[in-house]
Order: C-alpha cells, then structure tokens, then sequence
C-alpha cells in the first residue's frame, strides 16, 4: 500500500488538530468557517498565481501558502504574545492567521496582502461577524506602514534574495524592540548593518515540513 504524499499527511493531522483546540474558540470558528466557505469553489493558489505572475519577483513571492495554527500558536508563545500586542501578517493571504491571532489572544492584528481578492473579502467577513481588532490592508508589505507593531510575521519561504534584501531595508524604520519572526532564514544574514539580535530560534511544522523560524529583536 503506497503511502500517502507529506502534505495530506500533515495537512489532515492540522485540521484534526484545529478542529479540537482552536474550534472551541466561537469567535475564531466562526470566522475561519465562513472563510474556508467563500473559497470552496475558489481556489486561493490559482488566484494568487493569476494576480502575481505580471509582478517583478524582487517585490513579491509568487507563490502560496499558509501557516499552520500550531506553528502560530508555537510562534505566539515563544514572543509571549498578548492583548496589548500589535501583530502584523505579511502576505495574510485569505487572513484565517490574522482572524486567528484577534481570537486567540486578543490582540489587535493587521493582515498586510497585495491582493485586492484576498482583502475584499478578509474585509467583508470581518464586517459581517462585526469583528474588533481586525485589519486588513491592501498594500505592497515591501513599503506598507509597521510603525504601530509590536510582533511582525513573515512567512516569505519563496522571496529572492534580492526582495529580502529589500524588505530588510524597509525594517529599518522599525520602532526598537519589534519583534520580526521569519521562517526559514535569519534576517540578520541580509545586512551589513547591525539591525536585529536573535532572541531564539523555534521549529515549525507546514504543510511541506518542518524548518526554523527565527525570532529577531529590532535594535
């Protein structure tokens, strides 16, 4: 009997996993259920390839992806997330983290996405659930405004160096003491400059498998 692919594995394990730790939570239920309903004819991948591919790959990642909530949820307790944070999701695509973070700790936090589709309808799901603390902006996150966060997410697997680079550069303007957690690579190999120390350093499971994720401080 062939065994089955990696990713339906882990996705299947993810979902039993949310529908017993997270769906208990009304307030998250009910906003990742009408989500995962507004897509279930529209694939998020295809939408994101189609609205992407016209974009220089030094500006944006071209390719689709969300976070599993246990990561997240590893994430939230190494940085000691709580109700006073302001936490910011790079590329929230559909914005099921974004609900996520508001819900499981109350928490104000914004979804920063490129994509018109992903943040109309991220908008009205917040507004038909009458959700506070909830926002999502249509911006480009290599230029966006994260002068109000406490924690920013990047889950930029598939960035070119050379957008890094750039992004980098942007977080220069960062208040001291932001955290900026990435997946998969440290930030601080991306300047020259003395920018962020490392606070620590955590596994992740996705959907494709686990890696680190690295949690800088700003400086």
């Amino acid at each position: 009997m062939a065994a089955y692919p990696i990713h339906v594995v882990n996705g299947l394990k993810e979902y039993a996993t949310t529908l017993r730790r997270y769906y208990p939570n009304a307030r998250f239920r009910r906003a990742d259920l009408l989500c995962l309903w507004t897509y279930l004819t529209r694939d998020p991948y295809t939408i994101c390839e189609r609205f992407l591919k016209s974009f220089p790959d030094d500006q944006v990642q071209k390719m689709y992806g969300e976070s599993f909530f246990t990561t997240l949820d590893k994430v939230a307790g190494a940085v000691k997330l709580d109700s006073k944070d302001v936490v910011y999701d790079l590329g929230c695509g559909r914005g099921r983290s974004v609900f996520w973070f508001n819900a499981m700790f109350g928490c104000r936090a914004v979804g920063i996405e490129i994509n018109p589709v992903f943040v109309t309808q991220a908008r009205r799901i917040r507004k038909m659930l009458n959700i506070d603390g909830v926002e999502f902006v249509l911006a480009n996150l290599m230029n966006a405004d994260y002068s109000d966060a406490t924690v920013i997410y990047l889950y930029g697997t598939a960035f070119s160096d050379t957008a890094i680079v750039k992004l980098v550069e942007h977080f220069a303007t960062l208040r001291p003491g932001t955290r900026v957690v990435s997946v998969s690579y440290s930030l601080m190999s991306y300047t020259d400059v003395p920018m962020f120390e490392l606070e620590q350093k955590v596994s992740g499971q996705f959907l494709w498998g686990e890696t680190d994720i690295y949690i800088q401080r700003k400086l």
